[in-house]
């Protein structure tokens, strides 16, 4: 008995939820289906682009953070500086993703999908506003 032939979702370039892979000589997800049109490509990779930069900035925040010796306790500034080296690692894993999702995606030739990662990281974003008050409002002014 063979095993019926399945097509992996949109949402899971590496399968569906039992990991079946699509059917490639050697396996490989970006040589799975057909070459997408470049400009798609090349947007979705302006859109990873993006994420990295949004990450980036997150990143020189954490270190601007950490120099304001004077302004905030260094309990808060090492709290607000890892949330923010958090929240910058995050922002990459979300935007590798989505970029692989959607490669995958243009590749078959299937609908992107809906991903809730964004809502979540905007969610992450406003808890780092209420951060930053913290710390403006535990200042010495």
């Amino acid at each position: 008995m063979t095993a019926p032939d399945r097509t992996p979702g949109a949402d899971d370039p590496d399968g569906g939820a039992d990991g079946h892979r699509p059917a490639t000589a050697t396996g490989r997800w970006w040589e799975s289906g057909e070459e997408p049109d470049y400009r798609a490509t090349l947007a979705n990779e302006r859109t990873l682009l993006s994420w990295l930069r949004a990450a980036l900035a997150l990143l020189a925040g954490a270190l601007g953070v950490l120099q304001l010796v004077r302004i905030s306790p260094t309990a808060l500034r090492l709290a607000l500086a890892s949330y923010l080296v958090a929240l910058s690692v995050g922002s990459t894993l979300i935007g590798y993703r989505q970029w692989r999702r959607r490669q995958a995606s243009m590749r078959r030739r299937e609908a992107f999908g809906h991903s809730e990662l964004p809502a979540f990281l905007a969610l992450a974003l406003l808890l780092l506003a209420a951060l930053v008050v913290a710390v403006v409002a535990v200042g010495p002014y």
